[in-house]
């Protein structure tokens, strides 16, 4: 799972080796890069995908009758399946950050501060809490749907209108463009709203597990 990383890392990387037009790294600016590509991208799709695939393979096995059988709750079932997303999604972004700094030091660069550090570790950890925020609603339409297919085209759908909305005052309005436009940018031309953003991304946090709650108490009777 956290080899979904490597593709914006080793995308960055190659341009700052490769492109005379960087002939540094300056830190702030690679690290940005590095964090903005997975915000866009890996964070929108693939983690759509992921927890799509684990909250509706019960019922792509047809297994699903059985699972509740367990001396297990339908809510613990469902508490435990966004537990084991929130370390997946943990693991993936870790390991970005640190694949990163390593292929960073590898190029001619500038001094890595403990301060440079540090900011771009809560901006990651930061960034570990915004995308778990999205995943109750993906869950919901795994749930609902008892398919994968429903989250995967969210997920593009979510690509396409962040990309639409990134450079607009309503950027903070759509729930999948917050984790890029929350964090670090180098477009300082855009307009983060940070109080409705994370206000937004409480919302959709909580109406995805009062809706997942729902789907699955009323699944199988």
């Amino acid at each position: 799972m956290p080899l979904c990383s490597l593709f914006p890392n080793i995308l960055v990387f190659s341009i700052y080796a490769v492109n005379k037009k960087y002939p540094i790294v300056v830190w702030k600016d690679y690290f940005t890069d590095n964090e903005m590509l997975i915000n866009v991208m890996l964070g929108i799709a693939f983690f759509s995908v992921l927890a799509g695939y684990i909250f509706s393979r019960e019922y792509q096995e047809n297994t699903v009758n059985s699972m509740f059988t367990y001396p297990i709750s339908r809510i613990q079932f469902f508490i435990s399946k966004l537990v084991v997303v929130l370390i997946l999604i943990s693991i993936t972004l870790i390991s970005s950050f640190i694949l990163a700094m390593l292929l960073g030091l590898t190029i001619k660069h500038e001094p890595l501060t403990f301060s440079i550090l540090l900011y771009y570790a809560k901006t990651y950890i930061f960034m570990i809490i915004m995308h778990f925020a999205l995943i109750p609603i993906v869950a919901f339409l795994a749930i609902y749907y008892k398919s994968i297919l429903p989250p995967i085209i969210l997920g593009v759908g979510a690509i396409t209108v962040s990309l639409i909305m990134m450079n607009t005052p309503f950027n903070t309005v759509f729930p999948w463009s917050i984790p890029a436009i929350l964090s670090p940018q180098q477009n300082e031309g855009t307009y983060p709203n940070y109080a409705l953003g994370i206000i937004v991304l409480c919302t959709t946090f909580i109406v995805g597990i009062i809706l997942s709650i729902r789907s699955i108490k009323k699944d199988v009777q």
